[in-house]
């Protein structure tokens, strides 16, 4: 399966977005506004786990890629192919 996305750039903006939903979580929680914090929550579930999952991948074998320190691997571990 090939990805349009190369997997360093899907890692940072899953990184960012993820910076950006815990921000929206505390405005959520300091302004004690729910509705903002669920939706948070939500985005950091989607950013943290779902796209990671489906992007960030290795180009050459396909391998799900490990996502603790994604921003630093720029080898595959399965394959020992660099990462675009």
């Amino acid at each position: 399966m090939k990805n349009s996305i190369p997997p360093r750039a899907a890692a940072l903006v899953c990184w960012i977005m993820s910076i950006f939903s815990f921000l929206l979580g505390a405005i959520g929680l300091i302004n004690r506004n729910m509705m903002t914090f669920y939706v948070a929550l939500a985005l950091i579930v989607i950013f943290m786990i779902v796209l990671p999952k489906i992007f960030w991948r290795c180009p050459h074998c396909g391998a799900t890629l490990p996502t603790r320190g994604m921003l630093r691997i720029k080898i595959c571990p399965y394959c020992s192919k660099p990462l675009v």
